[in-house]
């Protein structure tokens, strides 16, 4: 059997694409990927074969339109490749959007394959931006024009429950290979660098700006640090510049997108991870953000304002910040890092085999291909 997963932004989510095709693989499935690149005047349509290396099998270049009307051209390519290679499974990450210009496209892509549909974060929170906003609502207008033909929807859900029992509730999976167990850094003094990971995909309602607020507010004897690792945007460039006005330039390490390999070399000197920080005026009020999962693997203690049900309540290493509009209260933060370190100095092992054992993506593969067979006796 072989399944082709299509994820427009794969330079952003490329681990989490590659992590659910290795969890596929694991059950017997030959596995690729395709994605769409945006480029000056065209787009490059890519597809991977996923073995033990990544290797191009198919491209093709499509020349811009107005209104991205070229995103047609390029679905259909993808569509017309996956229907002619006999593929078993379609598996898209949500195309927001982009889905008005693959909608045309799915009636024919049916008649070859299953189509699996994920939706990592559903719209039912709207966002401040309007933009957001509109662009939430002409996605869900084209999904429910497409839905028919659809097998599965797979879907991340919020505080608002599931809109439809026919779909299939998941949270993000990992692979654990990615990630390594490192020794705790240091820190045997007051006079030590507290360093903070945050890895992020910013955007106006993640509200990461307030790890800086916290940061200016800090009292404690420790110095700080932190590194941010994520795609340039411009809520990027906007935290770079609120760190510069408010004297944080030197504590913080802007680096724009890296690697998962890169992240993981990172986190051997790191203490501590920063998490979703919505505020209920977004309202989000819980997460299944991969970053969690990231940071479970890499065995950094993580804070967040949004409840994560990926863990128990009383997990030991996920500091649940109760009142999701006070402001953060890194003091309160480190003191409970430092009882980590005193009750549970084998923590980050603990961290990375909790995360081994429930946060990989096998178990929601398994979900999906039972849902697939009782659609159909034919699958």
């Amino acid at each position: 059997m072989k399944i082709l997963s299509i994820n427009l932004w794969f330079d952003k989510y490329g681990h989490k694409t590659l992590a659910q095709l290795k969890a596929f693989r694991s059950f017997g499935f030959e596995t690729y990927a395709a994605t769409v690149i945006e480029e000056d005047k065209t787009l490059k349509c890519e597809i991977y074969k996923v073995d033990d290396d990544i290797t191009t099998v198919a491209s093709d270049v499509i020349e811009r339109e107005a209104f991205g009307a070229a995103y047609f051209g390029a679905f259909r390519y993808l569509f017309d490749y996956a229907a002619e290679n006999d593929f078993d499974i379609i598996y898209m990450r949500r195309l927001m959007s982009k889905i008005m210009y693959a909608g045309p496209h799915f009636k024919h892509l049916k008649d070859h394959c299953r189509i699996v549909y994920e939706i990592p974060t559903f719209p039912f929170d709207v966002p401040s931006n309007k933009l957001y906003a509109l662009r939430d609502k002409m996605e869900m207008f084209a999904y429910r024009r497409v839905r028919k033909h659809i097998s599965v929807t797979s879907c991340c859900l919020y505080q608002h429950g599931r809109p439809d029992d026919d779909w299939l509730l998941f949270e993000n999976g990992i692979d654990i290979s990615n990630y390594t167990v490192h020794e705790a850094p240091p820190l045997d003094s007051d006079s030590c660098v507290i360093t903070m990971l945050m890895i992020a995909n910013m955007q106006s309602w993640h509200r990461s700006e307030r790890i800086l607020h916290a940061m200016k507010d800090y009292k404690g004897p420790h110095k700080l640090k932190l590194i941010v690792a994520s795609p340039k945007s411009r809520e990027y460039s906007q935290m770079q510049e609120l760190a510069g006005s408010i004297g944080l330039a030197d504590m913080i390490d802007f680096n724009g997108f890296l690697q998962i390999s890169e992240i993981n070399r990172i986190a051997e000197g790191c203490h501590l991870a920063v998490g979703q920080l919505s505020g209920s005026e977004y309202g989000v009020m819980e997460t299944h953000a991969i970053k969690h999962k990231d940071y479970c693997g890499l065995g950094l203690p993580m804070f967040s304002t949004c409840t994560d049900t990926s863990f128990p309540d009383d997990y030991p290493y996920y500091y649940f910040l109760r009142d999701t509009d006070a402001d953060i209260d890194l003091d309160h933060i480190i003191r409970w890092y430092e009882d980590i370190r005193k009750n549970h100095p084998g923590y980050r092992r603990e961290m990375y085999e909790y995360a081994q054992e429930k946060l990989q993506y096998n178990g929601y593969v398994q979900d999906i291909l039972d849902r697939l067979q009782s659609g159909t006796s034919a699958f």
